[in-house]
């Protein structure tokens, strides 16, 4: 059995600070490159953008309108308005749209809803006079100043919409952040890529292995979050082989995730590997499921370890490797939480009969510290307006779990549980 006692067993807390401090991430300016806007969505400003044009770059109609002369209003009483019936289109006035230039030698409009227009559209007639000189129009640059206007700020993530209010100020290329590569490294000799053709008892090429899906966990999340992923094959639990695959991983990427072989296995090698490659900072955590995710530094690579099948490793991943992704992008990793009323009691575990003490496993609670539970919870907004946490079954990552909104820290303490009623802190997923 591997004996890993003398790792520290970090909080969830103690692991990222730990992790961040160690790659220093969050105190260097990303890495950056200039894309076009259009490429843009979803990455991250690294500069502010500035507009490159006044917008609007001369005097506009801000309605549907007819354009005017002010100067054939200015001397009239108040409230008393000119003859029209004479007056030529194109000298007099002019139809002006909005958001279209004033036509030339007109500075006012007056909104189409006080205009009769003529069946052959030369001449007008009008109930209400503009307010004064300019009424109606847009000057250059009200909007937005060339060289002045910042249009959106270093470390936005760019929507759609921010997206057009960039180019709104005539800029189609942005300076945004790097992409993080980030490796992942499936380990077992158990493990089988999906896909194998069916057959019948072992002549199946997947009899008594189990599927790695893992590596779509991985990619999916990568990608949703910023970054850039790169897939290796399956290593079998061989030393040397893992230690080539962690060595070309960290030579290649900014991030490396190297998943399974972290226990106490006759084949769990992962944390030896790395051992001997790097500086190994922690090896447990104090929850369950991901007690045995790891972190280590190699060659001046972060390489984050995860354990267990895809639903413990998603969690997991959301805990450890979200934080690096976004202080590599120069974004916050801080975890969004809310406080959250208990409307029931976490479920517990059924156990279907007696066991022996060789049955079980020891406590993997370290002496003088706190254990918790990782559970799913559903976040809603009650009927009296306050924000309810209902326990969800299943374990995290689960199809029973798939509904879960949130996940709650239940310290592994009956006497310390919350109740029903409870006020609960609740990380949003």
């Amino acid at each position: 059995m591997r004996d890993h006692s003398h790792h520290v067993e970090f909080s969830r807390e103690e692991a990222v600070r730990t992790m961040l401090e160690a790659t220093g991430f969050e105190t260097r300016a990303p890495e950056t490159e200039l894309i076009p806007l259009s490429q843009s969505f979803g990455r991250v400003l690294s500069q502010n953008t500035v507009a490159t044009a006044d917008v609007p770059n001369c005097l506009t109609c801000c309605m549907d309108s007819i354009a005017v002369k002010w100067s054939s209003f200015a001397d009239l009483p108040e409230g008393q308005l000119p003859n029209t019936e004479e007056w030529v289109r194109g000298v007099d006035w002019e139809f002006a749209n909005t958001g279209i230039a004033m036509p030339e030698g007109f500075d006012t409009a007056i909104v189409i809803e006080h205009v009769m227009v003529s069946e052959d559209q030369q001449h007008v007639q009008i109930d209400a006079a503009p307010s004064a000189q300019f009424a109606g129009t847009r000057p250059a640059g009200e909007k937005l100043r060339r060289s002045h206007s910042v249009t959106a700020t270093a470390g936005t993530v760019i929507t759609p919409d921010v997206a057009a209010n960039i180019g709104a100020g005539n800029v189609s290329k942005v300076t945004v952040a790097r992409k993080p590569r980030v490796a992942f490294i499936p380990t077992g000799n158990e493990l089988v890529a999906p896909g194998v053709p069916f057959s019948e008892g072992k002549a199946f090429a997947a009899h008594g292995r189990n599927f790695e899906t893992n590596s779509l966990v991985v990619q999916g999340k990568v990608q949703a979050w910023g970054g850039q992923f790169i897939g290796f094959d399956i290593v079998p639990d061989e030393p040397e082989l893992i230690s080539a695959a962690i060595r070309q991983a960290c030579a290649q990427a900014d991030i490396v995730v190297l998943n399974a072989g972290s226990s106490k296995g006759s084949d769990d090698w992962s944390v030896e590997q790395m051992e001997e490659l790097g500086t190994v900072y922690y090896h447990e955590t104090n929850h369950g499921p991901g007690h045995h995710s790891s972190f280590a530094m190699v060659d001046g690579t972060p390489v984050v370890g995860i354990s267990g099948p895809a639903g413990g490793a998603s969690f997991t991943l959301d805990f450890y490797l979200r934080p690096l992704i976004l202080a590599f992008l120069g974004l916050s990793p801080k975890v969004r939480y809310v406080n959250a009323r208990l409307t029931a009691a976490f479920p517990t575990k059924k156990h279907s009969g007696p066991k022996t003490a060789g049955d079980k496993r020891p406590s993997i609670v370290a002496p003088h510290k706190v254990f918790y539970g990782v559970k799913p919870v559903l976040v809603e907004m009650g009927e009296d307006g306050v924000v309810t946490a209902t326990p969800v079954n299943g374990r995290p990552g689960s199809s029973e779990a798939a509904d879960a909104n949130g996940l709650f820290m239940l310290v592994n303490d009956p006497e310390k549980q919350p109740q029903p009623g409870d006020v609960i802190k609740v990380e949003l997923r």
